[in-house]
């Protein structure tokens, strides 16, 4: 068997009159479908897409918007036979996921165990996030991980695996260097009763290599709570606390609690065995609650594929996002989608327009810089019908320019009549930007066909020649 065979496994024809095959190679190289709404992006090349991974046994992670989401993907399940590897994760589903727990447990993690939860919790803190000056965005980092990463240790001391205690941990840490001191706030701090009673404890045991090593974590975080996190200017302080607690407050009331913060019964790597795993959490029903909880799932997901072990019979797996802008994650998404490939994970997003990326991305160049990115590792764009014009114009930039010669035809009159009849060369688009505006959008009136545009990063399709193709996408309605 070729080392690649399974890269090379046909997935479907773009053509069914031309060898124009959209393979698993092309499917882990990510897909990108922009179009206006209403322009049937969903239900014609999402649909094709999602049927055809679901037909070849790939594993699904599917964060969702809008609250039909769910019960359109229990509709995939049951149109591919795949109903039994169906996970919906949401309220009153029976399903949780400990992330803490999940990730202290890892036989992986190392010693860094502390720093990788914090990484994760950073970053469903910051995802979405105004970024500010670059300076200010290092200092704030700087803090808030320090904060985390010393809240988590003394937790992971404790035997604390709930996102709960690292909560109030940081809620019930010092406010001042004379706080420190003082008996009634220690009376009623669980910060200061966890590091009184682990020196307590660990001082009453033999000295060993695991004890000295537990005393050195205590110590240092001991020095920050008590001396660098209570003598930090009271502005800053204030302003990483209320950061942290307004993110920390969604997960300590439900449904967030009872999903994330008890015990585990689904995790990334089920997905690699084939689970569909449906985020039933739609942002537009659940608000900033939804969002939370699907970033976390996407970066865990993500976490856990680059540490996937690949051999030549590896499951591909697809991560799947309708309003993709939803869930961004402008520092490590485009960072994700350069090694996806190697990690056999298919990427979909759907989103409307480029500004609708910009407006989550970042102000200004770096949310077009982001962008840029990110969609220059998505080797497949699949362009519907658009009234934006910043995305026509990208779209017919990518496809690009060619010389093309028109005809000119001059009349003069003055002593004479003369008639002038010539031609020149011009560089021209190839697709212009207002075809984009034309292309049809399904439903009963185009007889619930849609056109599209497809633009193939470095592979040519053999029925045009070039890497760029209208096709005619029949809308796939369960």
């Amino acid at each position: 068997m070729r080392q690649n065979d399974h890269l090379d496994r046909v997935l479907f024809q773009w053509d069914k009159n031309f060898p124009d095959f959209h393979d698993v190679r092309m499917a882990t190289a990510g897909t990108l479908i922009l179009g206006s709404s209403g322009a049937s992006k969903t239900t014609s090349s999402g649909a094709l897409l999602a049927g055809h991974y679901l037909k070849n046994g790939f594993g699904f992670l599917v964060l969702t918007c809008k609250a039909e989401e769910c019960k359109l993907w229990k509709s995939y399940a049951k149109a591919y036979n795949r109903e039994k590897d169906l996970v919906v994760f949401g309220p009153n589903s029976n399903e949780t996921f400990n992330f803490f727990e999940y990730e202290s447990n890892r036989s992986d993690s190392g010693t860094g165990i502390a720093h990788n939860i914090a990484d994760v919790l950073k970053t469903i803190i910051k995802a979405g996030s105004d970024d500010g000056s670059q300076n200010d965005k290092a200092y704030w980092d700087s803090n808030l991980q320090k904060l985390l990463v010393n809240a988590i240790e003394l937790a992971l001391l404790t035997g604390n695996k709930k996102f709960e205690h690292i909560y109030n941990i940081i809620q019930s840490a010092p406010q001042s260097s004379q706080q420190v001191n003082d008996k009634n706030w220690q009376n009623s701090s669980i910060c200061f009763k966890l590091i009184h009673h682990t020196a307590k404890h660990l001082s009453a045991m033999e000295s060993s290599p695991e004890v000295d090593r537990k005393s050195h974590i205590l110590k240092l975080i001991e020095d920050f709570f008590y001396i660098e996190w209570a003598n930090l200017s009271e502005k800053t302080r204030s302003i990483i606390h209320s950061i942290f607690t307004a993110f920390g407050d969604r997960f300590l009331r439900n449904p967030l609690k009872d999903l994330f913060g008890t015990t585990t019964t689904i995790t990334p790597e089920d997905i690699f065995d084939g689970k569909i795993v449906v985020i039933d959490l739609p942002v537009l029903v659940y608000d900033k609650i939804g969002k939370d909880a699907q970033i976390l799932w996407k970066y865990m997901f993500q976490r856990s594929v680059q540490r996937r072990k690949i051999i030549n019979t590896s499951r591909p797996v697809c991560l799947f996002a309708d309003e993709f802008q939803n869930f961004i994650f402008p520092e490590f998404d485009p960072l994700f989608q350069s090694t996806a490939r190697a990690y056999r994970v298919c990427t979909v997003y759907i989103t409307q327009n480029l500004p609708n990326f910009y407006l989550q991305a970042g102000n200004g160049d770096i949310g077009r810089t982001r962008f840029n990115a990110l969609a220059g590792n998505l080797s497949t764009k699949i362009f519907h019908t658009n009234s934006d014009p910043e995305t026509n114009e990208y779209a017919a930039s990518l496809i690009g320019k060619d010389y093309r010669w028109t005809n000119s035809v001059g009349e003069t009159y003055g002593d004479g009549f003369s008639f002038n009849n010539g031609q020149s060369e011009s560089l021209e688009f190839i697709i212009p930007p207002e075809a984009f505006t034309k292309l049809k959008t399904g439903g009963p009136d185009n007889d619930f066909m849609a056109e599209a545009i497809v633009h193939r990063q470095g592979k040519i399709f053999y029925s045009t020649g070039e890497n760029h193709k209208k096709i005619i996408l029949k809308q796939i309605l369960l």
